[in-house]
């Protein structure tokens, strides 16, 4: 298969992620964001404001960087192990088609799909909260993907049990560094090399309200996700498929 031809394959992976991805992160992204916001709007009446000088609004780059994480998780869940635990592969490269090329295409697709969907669920929230950025948000969303998807693409490669594997780093790097991070000895040492989500707040918060996030802080997470992304793509082309 020539690139050319798998390049217009992307219609059908992103096909595939309309269905079996995008609808599913739509409908949380919609529940999420109303459930934990119109309580709220509905407690304070009146005195509901969601501007960057407002304490509300914290609350909602929480909320709407929380989806983003969710829908990453969602996305890249399988990308790679599915097609090896239900022997796809089989199918998918009957054709003498290269698995770097086609899972690299697939994680890009993947990632334009989130966005997309991301537009949609911000473009409601901009109708609600005129101050939220849609162009904010979507930066926010490119730079987790990469950060998040990057070692959930590893993952995948890895192991069969990549969601869960992936959702046990993201959280637990998060405890271990906030436990860890301040103290001397080896354990401090060790928290490190974690991924580094004790930097998100800041980034979700400088980036989706000012888009001004500390550049340290975003090329941090760019590298980590984008070297264990490169990581999996040297895994993928050594190792085989087959279990």
């Amino acid at each position: 298969m020539n690139r050319g031809r798998l390049g217009k394959y992307s219609l059908w992976q992103f096909r595939d992620f309309v269905v079996e991805r995008g609808i599913a992160i739509l409908i949380i992204g919609l529940l999420w964001g109303y459930t934990l916001v119109e309580p709220l709007r509905r407690a304070m009446g009146t005195a509901f404001s969601m501007t960057p000088s407002s304490p509300t609004w914290q609350l909602l780059i929480t909320v709407a960087s929380s989806i983003v994480s969710l829908s990453v998780l969602i996305a890249v869940n399988g990308i790679v192990s599915t097609d090896r635990k239900l022997g796809y592969y089989r199918f998918l490269f009957s054709q003498p088609v290269s698995a770097v090329a086609y899972y690299s295409q697939l994680f890009l697709v993947y990632m334009v799909g989130v966005v997309l969907a991301m537009l949609v669920l911000s473009g409601i929230l901009h109708t609600i909260v005129p101050e939220f950025s849609i162009v904010n948000y979507l930066l926010y969303t490119a730079l987790i993907f990469v950060a998040m998807g990057g070692i959930g693409f590893f993952l995948s490669v890895a192991t069969r049990f990549d969601w869960a594997t992936l959702a046990a780093i993201w959280l637990g790097s998060r405890a271990l560094r906030g436990f860890y991070g301040d103290k001397p000895g080896l354990p401090g040492m060790l928290v490190q090399v974690l991924p580094p989500v004790h930097k998100l707040n800041g980034v979700a918060d400088g980036l989706i309200t000012y888009r001004n996030a500390p550049t340290s802080d975003v090329l941090w997470l760019l590298g980590y996700g984008a070297l264990f992304f490169a990581l999996g793509l040297i895994l993928l082309r050594q190792a085989s498929l087959a279990d």
